[in-house]
C-alpha cells in the first residue's frame, strides 16, 4: 500500500490543482462612469453587462479567478508613451465648462475624460504587473476607455491614452521584460500601438482586422520602418470572413512567429467587436471563436513565456454578444471547463475562406526577408 493511499491523497489531482492557472480581472467601478454620450456605441452597459453575466456564470466566485482593483496611472506612466503637450491637452479639455469637448469626430471629452482615462491605464499596467510578480499567471483588464487608436500625440476612435503601450512601457521599465508580442484581435486596425512600435525591433505587433474599415491603415506591407522592419504584421481581413479562419491565421502565422520571435509575455488588444452582430463593423465571429483564440494563445504562452498572457479591453459594441465572448475568452484563461460558452444568439455559418488563406501566402512572402520560419 501506498503512503498517497494511507493518507487519502490522489497524487494526480494534487497535482492537476497545483498546476491550475490563476487568472486576474482587472475592474474599477468607476469605469462605467466614462459616458461619451446616449448616441456613442462606447457605452457603461459593455462592462456593466459584462460583470453581470460572469456574476451570473459562477466565474467570479471560482477559486483560481481573482478581481484585481486598480489605481490610476500616474504622469510618469503616461510620458514613457505620449508627448506632454499632449496629455495636458486632454487633461485641460477634460475640464472644459459643458457636457463635452470634441477630441475628434468620433472621440468626445466629457469632463473628467481624463482622471477615467489615466484610471484605464492604471488597470493595463496592474494586469501586467500582476503576472510579472507571479501574483496570477494570466489577467484581463476589464477596462475603458480603450486606448489601441492613440499614439504618441494624438487620439482617435473612442481612445485617449494608449493602455497597452503604457502597460508595455511600465514593465520594460520595471520587470526588465526585454520582447513583447502583442496580438491585436480588435476588428479595427490599431494604428495607434502601430504608430508607437513601427521602428523597435523588441515589440512584435500582429494585427488582425477588417479591411475596408476605420481608420483605413493596416495593409500587409505596413512591417515596420528601421530597426523595427519585419516587426509589424498586419492582416486584413474581407468584410464577411468568419471565425472559423483564425485557426489557420493562429497555426501559419501567429505561432510560427512566436516561436521565433520568444517573447516574455504575450500582450493582447483584445476588441470583440469582429462579432457577427457588431454594430459598426461586418466580420463573422462568433463566441466560440474567442474561446479558441485565448485557448491558442495560452498554450502558446505556457510553451515560450511561463504563461504569461495580459488582455486588456478595446472596442466590440454588442451589448449581447460582448458579455459572452470576454466570459469565453477569462474562462479559457482559467481552464474552467465546467462553464459552458454561451451563444446567445445562433452564429452564421463558419466558413474557410480562399481569400484569407491567400493573404496568409502573401504575408509569409513578405516576412520571408525578415524571418527564417518563412524564409
Amino acid at each position: 500500500m501506498s503512503i498517497a493511499t494511507v493518507i487519502g491523497v490522489d497524487i494526480a489531482n494534487l497535482r492537476k490543482v497545483l498546476e491550475v492557472r490563476k487568472t486576474g480581472i482587472v475592474y474599477h467601478e468607476d469605469y462605467p462612469k466614462h459616458d461619451p454620450g446616449p448616441w456613442h456605441p462606447e457605452r457603461p452597459e459593455r462592462l456593466i453587462n459584462t460583470m453581470r453575466v460572469l456574476e451570473e456564470r459562477g466565474v467570479l466566485a471560482k477559486p483560481n479567478v481573482v478581481v484585481l482593483k486598480p489605481e490610476p496611472a500616474t504622469e510618469e506612466d503616461l510620458l514613457r508613451v505620449h508627448d506632454k503637450s499632449y496629455i495636458d491637452m486632454i487633461r485641460r479639455m477634460s475640464q472644459s465648462p459643458g457636457p463635452y469637448t470634441m477630441l475628434t469626430p468620433d472621440t468626445p471629452i466629457p469632463r473628467g475624460t481624463y482622471e477615467l482615462a489615466v484610471l484605464s491605464a492604471g488597470g493595463a499596467i496592474l494586469a501586467g504587473r500582476a503576472v510579472a510578480e507571479g501574483e496570477v499567471n494570466n489577467a484581463f483588464a476589464l477596462i475603458r476607455p480603450p486606448g489601441h487608436h492613440a499614439g504618441r500625440d494624438y487620439g482617435g476612435g473612442f481612445c485617449y491614452f494608449n493602455n497597452i503601450a503604457i502597460m508595455i512601457e511600465y514593465l520594460r521599465q520595471n520587470h526588465g521584460y526585454k520582447r513583447f508580442m502583442i496580438l491585436d484581435w480588435d476588428v479595427h486596425h490599431g494604428n495607434g500601438t502601430q504608430d508607437i512600435y513601427y521602428q523597435d525591433p523588441s515589440v512584435l505587433y500582429f494585427s488582425t482586422h477588417q479591411s475596408p474599415l476605420y481608420p483605413g491603415t493596416g495593409s500587409i506591407h505596413e512591417v515596420g520602418r528601421g530597426e523595427g522592419e519585419g516587426y509589424t504584421v498586419n492582416l486584413p481581413l474581407p468584410p464577411g470572413t468568419s471565425g472559423a479562419n483564425y485557426q489557420l491565421i493562429m497555426d501559419e502565422l501567429f505561432a510560427p512567429l512566436a516561436e521565433e520571435f520568444k517573447p516574455d509575455i504575450f500582450c493582447v488588444s483584445a476588441g470583440q467587436d469582429a462579432y457577427f452582430l457588431d454594430p459598426i463593423a461586418n466580420l463573422r465571429f462568433c463566441i466560440k471563436t474567442y474561446a479558441e483564440i485565448a485557448q491558442r494563445l495560452v498554450d502558446l504562452a505556457e510553451k515560450l513565456c511561463n504563461g504569461r498572457i495580459s488582455i486588456v479591453l478595446e472596442g466590440g459594441y454588442n451589448l449581447q454578444g460582448v458579455p459572452h465572448a470576454i466570459t469565453a475568452v477569462i474562462t479559457t484563461l482559467a481552464g474552467l471547463t465546467d462553464i459552458e460558452i454561451i451563444e446567445p444568439v445562433n452564429p452564421p455559418p463558419q466558413e474557410i475562406s480562399e481569400t484569407v488563406a491567400k493573404r496568409i501566402q502573401d504575408i509569409k512572402k513578405i516576412l520571408s526577408r525578415y524571418w527564417k520560419i518563412f524564409a
